[in-house]
């Protein structure tokens, strides 16, 4: 079963949200390549709508559209997002990123941190190129 919140579900033509309850699991599937206000809205979007979704921790973030992400995004989730999901969510979060095979021959980026990645005590990310194995690795996570 999918369900939704009425606020949030799409936003504009870039991000389509989901809340799976019955697994505990908020996805959000990028629909193409963002700019860098998008891309910052989206995760903002993600948050508004996991905590709309009783502080959803758990995030499938499907970035099979997303091309790269700038080193100032990078940047930007590192220190300024990420550090305020715990004080939103009320306990650390999981964020699954699907990325497609070829994904991984690009990810040789200095900006990012090698996964799966703890950051701190607010979140921790891994990556994966099959939805199945994200879903089971978030579910796993209490």
């Amino acid at each position: 079963m999918i369900t939704s919140t009425p606020t949030a579900s799409a936003t504009a033509d870039f991000l389509q949200l989901a809340h799976r309850a019955d697994l505990g699991v908020v996805t959000a599937r990028w629909t193409r390549p963002t700019t860098s206000a998008e891309l910052r809205a989206g995760y903002q979007e993600m948050l508004r709508f996991a905590t709309a979704c009783n502080s959803c921790c758990r995030w499938l973030i499907d970035a099979r559209r997303r091309v790269q992400v700038d080193a100032r995004d990078v940047h930007w989730l590192t220190e300024v997002f990420y550090p305020t999901l715990r004080q939103h969510l009320h306990r650390r979060a999981y964020l699954a990123f699907l990325v497609a095979p070829y994904q991984l021959d690009h990810v040789q980026d200095d900006t990012l941190p090698p996964l799966p990645h703890t950051h701190g005590d607010n979140c921790s990310l891994n990556q994966f190129t099959e939805e199945g194995e994200a879903v089971r690795w978030l579910t796993a996570q209490n």
